[in-house]
């Protein structure tokens, strides 16, 4: 064959041209198998955070606690409550909640037997914030029949509502936030965490995993246990003048406002409204009582007061300086927060009050 026909033929051969589309597959498949390793600790990631209930959406929380009486929750952090509770309450629609801040952690459905019941506390700690709760689960057409929640003389201080504000949060930290959580606890102690995770079903959320503490199916809290050393109070960092415990003249005429539109909301929704001042310790009460400071404790306690709340319809209970537990240091997990046996026992008062027996006369059969 001659040049001449070798330069015809190759001439004559049809020119190699290459698929935009194949290009991209053949780079979308390199990609791949770059970022698999990435890829597969991702997924390993999510799958196990999942596992934990650290990423599960809280309408499966309750679904879950829903199986067994002995499953507890607690994952995220404090801004996670709220919404684990609105869920909650969705999901059982309660006839009786209680309501507030820590001090509301140990009360307890069996008094209210056979009414059902579901604590949501660690949700509130102002006014305005029951206000809010009460209008978020009543929106939809539920109410409870009653609500029995703290009411504390510090509640109606002026701008109390700064020191709590952000922790009423209907938008918890992100995905990515609880994912690192994780990523925390599996770069300290990953042996720990696998043993505890292949140990238990019943806890769901790290922090439930981790130390066993969590919120009960009926919201509950349980508390850990006390002694009767004074010494453990009295350095438990809680003092008069700092929060919550601060001092005012008297009650604010804002969150006096605020409380009567609380009232009202809950008589036009035909909730009762149970409120009850549970005790305190002993360097608390010696701390309030005659300090010139302590204008809205004075009032808080006064008559007036309690007949103002009776004209409302709000059914009071104040059993702040309550002789049975004020110098009991067992009685208490700290010196704001009495136990599930001081609570239990003022729960039984209050549900044999004749006030309350009107209101939930089925209580205590």
């Amino acid at each position: 064959m001659s040049a001449v026909d070798t330069a015809a033929d190759t001439a004559a051969a049809p020119a190699v041209t290459r698929s935009p589309l194949g290009e991209w597959g053949r780079f979308i498949v390199t990609l791949l198998l770059v970022l698999s390793p990435l890829l597969l600790v991702g997924v390993a990631l999510e799958a196990l955070a999942w596992r934990i209930g650290e990423t599960m959406p809280m309408s499966m929380i309750t679904t879950w606690q829903d199986g067994a009486p002995d499953r507890v929750w607690r994952g995220g952090d404090g801004h996670s409550f709220l919404t684990y509770k609105l869920a909650r309450i969705a999901d059982l629609k309660p006839e009786v909640i209680a309501l507030g801040s820590s001090r509301a952690n140990s009360f307890r459905g069996d008094v209210v037997a056979p009414y059902s019941f579901y604590n949501a506390g660690l949700t509130t700690w102002t006014i305005d914030q029951d206000k809010r709760f009460l209008e978020l689960i009543t929106r939809d057409g539920y109410a409870p029949r009653a609500l029995v929640f703290t009411l504390d003389y510090w509640m109606f201080s002026p701008g109390f509502d700064h020191y709590w504000g952000n922790r009423f949060d209907l938008t918890p930290l992100t995905h990515i936030d609880d994912l690192m959580r994780v990523v925390g606890q599996l770069t300290s102690d990953p042996a720990d965490l696998w043993h505890r995770l292949s140990a238990t079903g019943r806890e769901h959320g790290l922090y439930a995993l981790l130390t066993g503490e969590g919120f009960a199916a009926d919201g509950s809290m349980p508390s850990k246990p006390t002694t009767a050393d004074a010494a453990r109070l009295d350095a438990d960092n809680t003092e008069i003048g700092t929060p919550p415990a601060v001092l005012a003249d008297e009650m604010s005429p804002d969150q006096l406002a605020k409380f009567d539109e609380f009232v009202a909301l809950a008589k036009a929704k035909h909730v009762a409204l149970i409120a009850v001042q549970l005790p305190f310790y002993e360097k608390i009460l010696d701390g309030l009582n005659g300090n010139p400071d302590a204008g809205i404790w004075r009032q808080f306690e006064s008559a007036e007061w309690r007949q103002r709340l009776a004209d409302k319809g709000v059914t009071f209970f104040d059993f702040a300086d309550a002789p049975a537990y004020r110098d009991q240091p067992q009685y208490f997990t700290d010196s704001l927060d009495p136990d599930p046996r001081a609570v239990g026992e003022i729960m039984r008062q209050v549900m044999a009050d004749a006030r309350v027996k009107a209101l939930l006369p089925k209580a205590g059969r």
